[in-house]
């Protein structure tokens, strides 16, 4: 086991005093701004500032308007580096606010007691390490592309959004992220969105025994109001009719690509 506590502000602080201790201590700011100085180093935070603080560095917290955090300590760290490289990792949380329900997950469970919280935080620390392993692995470059997808997959069942829509607001208004999307994904924005949908459609067919949709019924679940549309499309994809796929699928058979 390597959690030792899970913990949070117990009110609004304007500063720590300066401690240390002889474990990892992973923060996550969820009020108020200000800076931290770790060692020597001063660092800004703000509302979703994750700092990842290596063992036996003094550290304190400064904000004029106050701030609340909620941390886990632990006896090891992915990240870790050699003692003589350590020094703390700095991560933004993402739109999503991932990280902030992982942590606060974890929270709730380690101070619930229930019999199995130990591994339920045991396991809710591992998901926040592989996030900010993914996130430290990210390309910068590619930060844009991820959020387009991100996007896409959140829309796409929305028979009212298309890329246009999305590519006119903000970072995504230029045909050069559009070359850049297909060079990442090997795919336009429109392809992986049209994907996506027929993608979830088989999905829906090969489960159809069961849900019992009509055609039209998983169409506008996919993302498509007109049912003939779907269908065409559904056929340039796969090759069959959107029948002749759930025909296929209740009587067993793989119905294709």
């Amino acid at each position: 086991m390597s959690v030792i506590m899970v913990g949070m502000s117990p009110q609004v602080f304007r500063q720590s005093h300066a401690h240390d201790h002889a474990a990892w201590e992973i923060v996550l700011n969820l009020l108020g701004t200000g800076y931290s100085i770790i060692g020597e180093t001063y660092f800004e935070f703000g509302p979703g500032t994750i700092i990842c603080q290596p063992p036996n560095i003094p550290h304190t917290k400064m904000s004029e308007e106050g701030f609340i955090d909620v941390y886990i300590q632990k006896t090891s760290f992915p990240l870790a580096r050699p003692a003589e490289e350590n020094g703390p990792l700095l991560f933004q949380d993402d739109s999503d606010k991932s990280f902030e329900t992982l942590i606060m997950m974890a929270h709730k469970a380690y101070h619930a007691g229930n019999n199995n919280h130990k591994m339920l935080v045991e396991s809710l620390s591992e998901a926040m390490d592989q996030l900010l392993i993914s996130w430290k692995n990210d390309d910068p470059d590619e930060k844009d592309i991820d959020q387009l997808k991100n996007k896409l997959i959140e829309s796409f069942s929305n028979p009212e959004f298309t890329t246009s829509e999305l590519l006119a607001e903000g970072p995504y208004s230029n045909d050069h992220l559009r070359r850049r999307f297909k060079k990442s994904t090997g795919q336009t924005p429109v392809e992986y969105l049209t994907n996506l949908r027929i993608e979830y459609a088989k999905k829906l067919m090969s489960e159809n025994t069961l849900l019992r949709y009509s055609i039209a019924e998983i169409g506008v679940m996919s993302g498509y109001y007109d049912s003939h549309y779907f269908s065409r499309i559904f056929k340039k994809k796969t090759g069959i009719t959107p029948a002749d796929y759930l025909k296929k699928a209740a009587s067993g058979d793989n119905p294709g690509k």
